[in-house]
């Protein structure tokens, strides 16, 4: 404490005290000075002056207020921290039970808080005189009764505020991540409104007013910071709560639990709740009469939250629990269509497993057999199918390292999403998304950013920003500058967003907020701070990006050692398990790298002959990762003098020639392109310019 918190202390001891055993218009200052103890000094054990004590507090309401807060702090002085709140209601009873204790203290201290509603308003005469020229004291407001001493000067009672805050925050933390002072400006409007409402009406039941507090704060606080969709969650914890407590029978249950589902996967961004609610539902499903299709839909939803929170096995589970409940009897008139649903997810699965070429061919069976039922216009259920299996098989395809086609179905996609359902619709944003995700894989950064910020600003139009998918985006945003060089920008982006908090990590996907640390780690070593981002990337499970990532920074670090021998151990681990072949690549790229900074010439010749063979049947030629590799190879060989190679390797980097989707291998701007042209130079073969690079209206 500093010294004027210990005075403004003891002045709240010696107020208290004075106020609980006299009337507010009898008490005088000299009263409440002489209870003054403050333990310093030979004169610790006696009181004041009623003039030190108004060079104190300045005010009769400076001096009620001091006396709540400290008779409060010890009537809760016992009170432990609650357990955190797992779902909306839990948070509501959370809250509700703080108020209710706040309505137990004015009915202890009923006499003392009816002296208090009478001082809080007082206006002394000092302050009524304009020539008395009464200026606020100056509070240490950061400290407990600074900050209680000044909202009573200002006839304000945040004496409950400290108790309510962290249940607020921990209330609020069920449904969003508040933002910095939100908690500390809710506690104290609940407080002071707390206070009024129970000094005003001391004979109305605790209970009661605890709940319609409650409610006033759900509505005034907490569903503005969240959400329209908190407040449809509440109602439906509400329904099904109330199914479940008057046993009005399973059905009821079923059903009120299939609305919580609902608002949860399709409003709010709390992924985790929603696997939760699903696993519950499916076996309550599966234990009652047998609904084979509503197990088959219900599973499959929890399977694709389970998805997104990085729970593979967890999600495969689920989809293959689906599966077995659309063939189950009596069935489903719509066997073969949730079959391929199923095998869809399933085929995602495989993808974010690592094995994105084999999920890319089971995606594309289930595209040959939705793709019949398609009309050739309109928006169907059948043609809702195939399109998210035709995005899917854009991201598969770019993953799995053909560039080209992950580009052109994507573009496909998007075509046909705006061609029937227009250009601002939030599905047609998604398909934009994977397209500038495919523009990415294939060395389109500047065109990748273009789609992406206006994907980014009709998403916004729809979903809540601390969502699962505009986070996404905004890692995505982070690789994208990182991909164009702009390493500094892409650790700005990913400093302080919510994607990176503990929050995210916990309610919405631990999975994406790791692979936003791993993007900012390789934007760190990309801007010249290895060390922080080795540092970083030990605190991520030791997957295998993570691991490519280490070996990066260490060579980056000048430890070509400790990346070779990293890099020597991922090979072991990477031989037959998967056909995650971009990773490969990258892992070849960085191989030759530790070799040649070694003076192994010979390993990293077949490090770099190997991630050239991978250009010419397992991965695009004109994937980055393979060109890449002829940078480096071209920069070896014009080390070594041997001149006449390097225009051969960088041939395909300069290409401006249009491929499959229409582009060149590499935008204009591109960091490998301009390396090219810069050692293309320096070698003396410059890249010859075409009419079409010069501007015509110059001429």
């Amino acid at each position: 404490m500093s010294a004027q918190e210990r005075r403004l202390a003891a002045i709240a001891a010696a107020s208290a005290d004075a106020f609980r055993c006299g009337d507010y218009h009898q008490v005088r200052a000299e009263d409440v000075a002489e209870r003054v103890r403050l333990p310093r000094g030979a004169e610790g054990g006696r009181g004041r002056s009623a003039v030190w004590l108004y060079n104190e507090v300045r005010s009769r309401r400076v001096l009620v207020a001091l006396a709540v807060k400290h008779a409060f702090d010890e009537f809760t002085a016992g009170d432990g921290a609650p357990e955190p709140p797992g779902s909306l209601l839990d948070a509501q009873r959370l809250v509700t039970a703080a108020l209710r204790r706040v309505a137990r203290f004015h009915q202890v201290e009923r006499f003392m808080l009816a002296q208090v509603r009478l001082g809080i308003g007082d206006i002394s005469t000092s302050e009524k005189r304009p020539s008395a020229g009464q200026v606020q004291p100056v509070w240490e407001v950061t400290e407990v009764y600074g900050a209680t001493a000044a909202t009573g000067w200002e006839g304000r009672v945040t004496a409950y505020a400290r108790y309510l805050e962290p249940r607020l925050e921990s209330a609020a933390l069920t449904v969003g991540l508040p933002p910095a002072g939100w908690a500390t400006a809710s506690a104290e409007r609940l407080s002071e409104l707390a206070f009024r409402s129970m000094a005003d009406d001391p004979e109305g039941p605790a209970d009661r007013q605890a709940a319609a507090l409650c409610a006033h704060w759900l509505a005034r606080d907490l569903f503005p910071l969240a959400g329209e969709w908190a407040e449809r969650l509440h109602a439906a914890e509400r329904a099904a709560e109330f199914a479940g407590r008057t046993g009005s029978g399973g059905h009821a249950r079923i059903r009120a639990l299939e609305v919580v589902l609902q608002v949860l996967l399709d409003g709010s961004p709390l992924l985790a709740r929603a696997a939760e609610v699903g696993g519950e539902l499916a076996d309550l499903l599966a234990a009652g009469p047998h609904d084979p299709q509503a197990l088959c839909d219900v599973t499959s939803r929890q399977g694709l939250a389970l998805l997104r929170l990085g729970d593979l096995a967890g999600a495969r589970s689920c989809f293959e629990r689906s599966l077995r409940a659309a063939g189950e009897p009596p069935g489903s008139a719509d066997v073969t269509s949730l079959s391929a649903r199923t095998r869809h997810n399933l085929a995602e699965v495989l993808v974010e497993a690592g094995r994105p070429a084999e999920g890319l061919r089971e995606l594309r069976k289930v595209s040959e057999q939705r793709a019949g039922d398609v009309p050739a216009t309109g928006v169907t259920p059948a043609w809702r199918r195939f399109t998210l299996t035709q995005q899917a098989m854009a991201r598969a395809a770019s993953r799995a390292g053909r560039i080209v086609t992950g580009v052109t179905v994507a573009e496909a996609t998007l075509a046909d999403r705006e061609q029937r359902l227009g250009a601002d619709n939030v599905n047609t944003a998604s398909a934009r998304v994977t397209l500038a995700e495919a523009l990415l894989a294939a060395g389109q950064p500047a065109q990748a950013r273009h789609h992406l910020t206006e994907a980014l600003r009709l998403r916004a139009q729809h979903l809540p920003p601390e969502g699962y998918w505009p986070q996404y985006d905004a890692v995505r945003l982070a690789e994208i500058e990182l991909a164009s060089g702009f390493a500094v920008q892409a650790v700005r982006l990913l400093t302080g967003v919510t994607v990176t908090t503990e929050w995210f990590a916990r309610q919405v996907s631990p999975r994406l907020g790791a692979e936003a640390a791993l993007v900012r780690a390789l934007a760190l070593t990309a801007s010249g701070e290895p060390d922080q981002a080795l540092a970083a990337l030990r605190a991520l499970p030791p997957e295998r990006p993570v691991r490519r990532a280490q070996a990066a920074a260490q060579l980056a670090l000048g430890d070509a050692v400790g990346a070779a021998r990293a890099l020597a151990s991922l090979a072991k681990d990477e031989d037959g398990m998967d056909d995650d072949f971009p990773g490969q690549a990258e892992r070849l790229l960085l191989t030759a790298r530790a070799a040649y900074a070694l003076g192994r010439e010979e390993e990293a010749e077949t490090a770099s002959a190997a991630l050239l063979a991978m250009g010419e049947d397992r991965l695009d030629a004109s994937h980055p990762l393979v060109l890449a590799g002829r940078l480096d190879i071209a920069l070896c060989r014009m080390g070594s003098g041997e001149v006449e190679e390097v225009a051969p390797l960088l041939a395909p980097l300069l290409d401006r020639r249009p491929l499959a989707h229409g582009r060149p291998p590499l935008s204009e701007g591109h960091p490998l392109l301009v390396a090219a042209r810069s050692v293309a130079t320096r070698v003396g073969e410059p890249p010859s310019s075409t009419p079409e690079d010069r501007l015509w209206e110059d001429g």
